[in-house]
């Protein structure tokens, strides 16, 4: 559920390229990072001592790798002039 709040949050803020390259199949790729970030993250929660700094970095290399997969795509598609099928694969 909150990778698809994450997802939706990005959305509402402008960041649309999750609809064109997969977060969360890139945070599948990485789970092992993702879950040790999340447990990082949440360590003294029960005391008010917690600190986010490291799920924080984790999602925003998430973020930043999807971007620059797209815009590896798009540069592909544009530079090889790909025909619409082969565009999908």
């Amino acid at each position: 559920m909150s990778r698809l709040l994450t997802l939706l949050l990005l959305y509402q803020n402008d960041y649309i390229v999750g609809k064109y390259i997969s977060l969360e199949k890139l945070i599948e790729r990485t789970k092992d990072s993702y879950y040790d970030s999340l447990q990082e993250s949440s360590r003294g929660w029960m005391e008010d001592e917690n600190n986010y700094e490291c799920f924080v970095k984790y999602i925003l290399g998430i973020i930043t790798a999807v971007y620059r997969e797209f815009f590896d795509r798009a540069r592909f598609v544009e530079e090889k002039k790909v025909s619409k099928p082969d565009r999908i694969a």
